[in-house]
């Protein structure tokens, strides 16, 4: 099977993940969406690294193509003492292994990363596990960072279930 991979810490989720995502299922049989991160990650206070997971399922709940699943990081101290191609192994095997101990992955699944961001294309490429990625051509230039400095002003180009909770829990709240 044919399989796309798109991961982030999705803090939020928003429509430049869902163009890849996009790309990923016009291509692939399926695709499945990793929600990574830890406490007190970027995307934290706002959003919480379960939150997002739930979020993200939502999103694509009746999306028979797409699966959401959870990859928290476990070992946010290793950024201190490895370099950025060593933690990239360490994570590439994590996810992997999640994978496939979940049975979303078999061993002879067809696996493609997804990613718009050139320097993740890089880092991903020169694992030993020799990942293929899809460089994806970004058709929005947007990202979490730009949203979370004026999620007011930037909540239309915020993932439908994302925007909802942000209206009710975050901007409510202001």
């Amino acid at each position: 099977m044919r399989v796309g991979l798109v991961f982030g810490t999705f803090a939020p989720m928003h429509l430049g993940h869902l163009d890849v995502v996009n790309i990923a299922k016009e291509e692939m049989d399926k695709v499945i969406v990793v929600c990574c991160g830890h406490e007190g990650d970027r995307g934290y206070p706002m959003f919480p690294l379960e939150k997002r997971y739930e979020l993200a399922k939502e999103q694509f709940a009746d999306d028979k193509k797409v699966l959401v699943t959870l990859l928290p990081d476990t070992e946010p101290e290793i950024k201190k003492h490895w370099d950025q191609q060593q933690i990239w192994n360490y994570w590439v095997d994590r996810m992997l292994l999640h994978l496939f101990q979940k049975g979303y992955i078999l061993a002879e699944d067809e696996l493609l990363y997804y990613t718009s961001e050139a320097d993740y294309a890089q880092l991903l490429e020169a694992t030993p596990q020799h990942i293929k990625v899809h460089l994806c051509e970004r058709k929005r230039p947007v990202s979490g960072t730009i949203i979370r400095q004026d999620i007011d002003t930037n909540i239309d180009l915020v993932a439908s279930s994302f925007a909802g909770y942000i209206k009710e829990n975050i901007l409510n709240n202001n």
